[in-house]
């Protein structure tokens, strides 16, 4: 059942670390997600094909289309060897006077890459793409929110090209945070990116 109050910090950054692993193991059975890619960058009504699959891992939480968007853009990545053609199984219902562990990767979640951490490995391993992925990130920093959606397929699509990993836990708290506190998230991506992109790969 979904949380029967509001998440604290903590608990919403332990779902999206979790979510993200629900997701992955939906994306191990083609069909579905063939199902998950085809959300990329449509908003929440146009997806009905991915309800059946996201909403019990979404309910309680909030931020709906962030949720769908990180899942598409999560079917955009290949699935490792053991790829499996079976149904999964719904996801288990916490305790709510449970205290669930938190994952090792969320000990300091700020610490952890933001998408513009990610533009910036990407531009340090490929220099020759540096320019373009810096007018990437200073294009997303002034999109609206369904821009920004309909956007990031494109942003992923290159990082992976570039065999670029991306924190998409990370992202969908950025991305849940979009309409509220957009000039904090994009401030920490460029802080992220110009910090250690050299200046003799950028476009000055």
């Amino acid at each position: 059942m979904p949380p029967t109050r509001t998440p604290s910090r903590d608990e919403r950054r332990r779902h999206y670390d979790r979510y993200v692993d629900d997701v992955r193991d939906l994306c191990r059975t083609p069909r579905i997600r063939k199902r998950l890619e085809e959300g990329r960058g449509r908003p929440v009504e146009h997806c009905a094909a991915m309800d059946r699959y996201l909403i019990k891992h979404v309910a309680g939480f909030g931020a709906r289309r962030a949720h769908y968007t990180i899942a598409s853009l999560l079917a955009m990545e290949r699935p490792t060897p053991n790829w499996s053609h079976s149904t999964p199984h719904p996801p288990p219902e916490p305790d709510p006077d449970t205290p669930q562990p938190a994952p090792e990767l969320a000990d300091d979640w700020t610490r952890r890459p933001t998408l513009g951490a990610a533009l910036a490995q990407a531009a340090r391993a490929h220099p020759h793409a540096a320019p373009g992925l810096q007018r990437n990130l200073e294009v997303l920093g002034v999109l609206s929110a369904d821009r920004l959606h309909q956007h990031l397929p494109h942003i992923i699509g290159r990082l992976l090209k570039l065999d670029t990993a991306c924190d998409f836990a990370r992202l969908l708290e950025d991305l849940a945070q979009w309409d509220f506190a957009r000039p904090q998230v994009t401030s920490r991506w460029r802080h992220d990116f110009y910090l250690t992109v050299p200046d003799t790969h950028l476009e000055l």
